[in-house]
Formats: structure tokens, sequence, C-alpha cells
């Protein structure tokens, strides 16, 4: 039982249990996941809707990458999805804490960036505020633009579902405890404290 809790990152306090998530893990599942699906939603819708010939996919696959990695105009669109994406939960958080602004505050780690709740809240809230994003903003679309064969909508769902992966995973971690539970974020990213209801 002890190899298990250490394995899980997680450690009994006198107020609750402290779930520590390995930010580089997160950040290496994701880059794989989202190399995964990239290339073959790429190739899934390509296969569906035409328009490129497939000795021209890979020349594509290539100018789409340097759009968004090598130009002004790539770079901000990604900016722009990933601000939507926590404005999202900020309004989602800002909202089930009680419209408390001083719940919430920005985190200020260089690893990632996001928001931390100051204020215990329901980990059935938390756990929506984690995943609303990634469904709306990320797997809606995505699934809107494959069946109506827009590739605006579909590379955006794409791009949505790829920064909510490591969202999904913290909610994932903290699939054990019960939805009465609450819930403190703690000082490092995908780090928390969870306060028991009943012990």
């Amino acid at each position: 039982m002890e190899a298990q809790d250490k394995r899980m990152g997680e450690y009994i306090h006198p107020e609750g249990v402290v779930v520590e998530v390995n930010v580089s893990r997160i950040i290496t599942i994701c880059s794989y996941l989202f190399l995964f699906l990239a290339m073959a939603g790429g190739l899934l819708f390509n296969s569906v809707w035409g328009g490129v010939p497939e000795y021209q996919a890979g020349r594509e696959v290539g100018k789409m990458l340097r759009m968004f990695v090598f130009s002004l105009k790539g770079i901000s669109i990604l900016f722009l999805f990933m601000l939507a994406y926590h404005l999202m939960q900020y309004a989602l958080l800002y909202w089930f804490s009680g419209k408390d602004r001083r719940a919430i505050c920005w985190n200020k780690d260089w690893k990632c960036f996001g928001l931390l709740l100051v204020k215990p809240l329901a980990l059935r809230y938390y756990r929506l505020v984690l995943l609303a994003p990634f469904f709306i903003l990320g797997i809606f679309p995505m699934v809107h633009g494959f069946c109506s064969g827009n590739l605006f909508i579909y590379v955006f769902g794409i791009l949505s579902t790829g920064i909510g992966f490591g969202d999904c995973y913290y909610c994932w971690k903290l699939r054990s405890f019960r939805a009465e539970d609450k819930i403190v974020d703690g000082k490092k990213p995908y780090s928390c404290m969870i306060l028991k209801s009943t012990y």
C-alpha cells in the first residue's frame, strides 16, 4: 500500500491528501499524444476530404509546421488558442468560486502557466473546469471540422485538444477522490491538496 502511495505521488497531510504530478512527465506524454493526433488526424482528414495528393502530404505538413512555429501569424494564433483556453477556465473558476477574484491566482512557474485555486472548491466543479475547455474548444470543433470538411476549424480543434491534454491527465490522476471532496491547488503546477469530506 505504501509503495503504491509513493508511486502515485500522494502522501497524507494533517489537513488532507497532497497529490503531485510531475510536470516533465505531463509535457512528455502530451507532446507524444499531440504529435500522434496531429499526424493521424491530418492523414485521416486528407484521406476523407482529399485536396492534397499523397506524395505532397509531407510537404503540406511541413508548410503548416513552418507557419505555426516560424511565423508571427502562427505564433499569434497559438497564443490566442492558449489565451482562450485559460480565459474559459478562469471564467468557470470565477463562477464556481462564488465570483470571488481573490480565490484565483495565476501560476508563476517557468515550466507552465495557468490558474491556481486558493479557496477550497468541490472536486466535481474542479473536474468540470479542467475538462470543459478540452471538450468545448478541442474535441467538439475537431469533430465538427472533420464532419463538415472545414480545415481551419479542424486544426483549431486539434491544437486546442493538444493544449488540453495536460489538464485531462491531471483530471485522470484525481479520479480516485469523491466529487464531494474539496480541492485547493498547491504552490507548484499540477499539485493540489484534497480535503476529504468524510474521514
